[in-house]
């Protein structure tokens, strides 16, 4: 068993040292387009499936509450629908659209739609994408899979941050390590470093 934890490990840290080699300038410039937003009072909204889609709620409280230091809250919300909507949604064959609805009536050119796929081939996460680019509102993509079919459906404003695993617990772990890093480089462009303080 003890084994089993040390290898586990082993593995996790082999992950975010490729992680940090591979992606960390991607990693800078999603977040610099998240703070560009924020200077411009437009909001994130983020959103994913099943433990992505928890990775995005997660994201989401640490912008609106805090990261680590007290702080004004952050406009996003997470696209996170309801079992009523979902089974509303479903009765009208519409379930691809899950996102990409209530993306429409809540976002306004300029805001920024946060996308976490381990797959990166889910039909909704792509009917939003296209939901994005429609209302002109850029895309940060975080996704397995070497990029999949959301990688095509990006253009030259968005950013993709190739996580470098096929495992899926292993891309949610990686999720939420570059969403931390995320949260700690707009806190410190927005507000500074409470450590140099």
């Amino acid at each position: 068993m003890q084994a089993r934890i040390t290898q586990l490990c082993q593995d996790s840290m082999t992950m975010l040292a490729r992680l940090a080699e591979e992606q960390s300038g991607t990693i800078s410039q999603a977040a610099m387009l998240m703070v560009d937003a924020l200077v411009q009072e437009r909001k994130l909204i983020c959103c994913g499936n099943g433990a992505s889609g928890a990775n995005a709620l997660s994201f989401v409280s640490k912008l609106l509450n805090r990261f680590e230091h007290e702080r004004p809250a952050l406009p996003a919300l997470a696209l996170a629908p309801d079992s009523i909507t979902l089974s509303a949604l479903a009765q009208d064959n519409r379930l691809t659209e899950s996102f990409s609805r209530p993306f429409l009536a809540y976002a306004q050119p300029g805001d920024v739609l946060v996308v976490l796929s381990a797959s990166a081939n889910a039909a909704n996460i792509l009917s939003v994408i296209q939901a994005a680019h429609e209302r002109h509102c850029p895309v940060i993509a975080l996704t397995g899979n070497h990029g999949g079919e959301v990688a095509r459906l990006l253009e030259p404003q968005d950013v993709l941050i190739q996580l470098p695993e096929h495992r899926s617990y292993r891309v949610h772990e990686a999720q939420l390590f570059t969403l931390h890093c995320c949260c700690a480089l707009i806190d410190t462009a927005l507000f500074g470093d409470p450590d140099l303080v």
